[in-house]
């Protein structure tokens, strides 16, 4: 196996993502949602495991599918900033509990799907990278996540090494 050193690569955010939204396009629209991909005109590169910030994205737009009622849109937008955001329709997530979504084993309803590890991964790893992982109220109601990441040679730290 590779050592994290070796999987650290300079990638297009903007086309990773196009990619996770891709493959859960039908996953999506299957559940009863529209997915849309917002991504800016131009590259976004950063530093790090781009498998593994695949893996962040697509449990955060696995849980806008779970979570948002099976209705309503799923939409993926990057900027040009470094960030990613995931926003849906659903019923959003109470400010009240927001500080505890990323805690593990922590589950907003505990009659749903998932064991509440997830978002704590996707925060792991979006730590790993130098950035940060935040939720908010949609602009139409539901959730908004958000990770940002530093740019690629902005000279902010991205997976830490050894």
């Amino acid at each position: 196996m590779k050592d994290s050193a070796d999987r650290l690569q300079r990638f297009d955010l903007v086309e990773m993502a196009r990619d996770v939204v891709a493959e859960m396009a039908p996953l999506a629209l299957a559940a009863g949602y529209d997915i849309s991909f917002e991504p800016p005109s131009e590259r976004v590169e950063i530093e790090g495991d781009r498998d593994a910030l695949a893996r962040a994205l697509t449990n955060l737009v696995q849980n806008a599918i779970d979570h948002a009622g099976g209705q309503g849109s799923v939409v993926v937008r990057v900027d040009a900033s470094g960030g990613i955001d995931v926003i849906d329709d659903g019923p959003g997530i109470p400010p009240a509990q927001r500080t505890h979504v990323f805690k593990p084993f922590y589950r907003l309803h505990a009659t749903g799907p998932g064991t509440g590890l997830g978002l704590s991964l996707v925060q792991e790893i979006v730590r790993l990278h130098g950035g940060d992982v935040s939720v908010h109220d949609g602009p139409e109601g539901g959730s908004l996540f958000r990770m940002r990441f530093p740019l690629a040679g902005s000279g902010a730290p991205a997976i830490p090494q050894d």
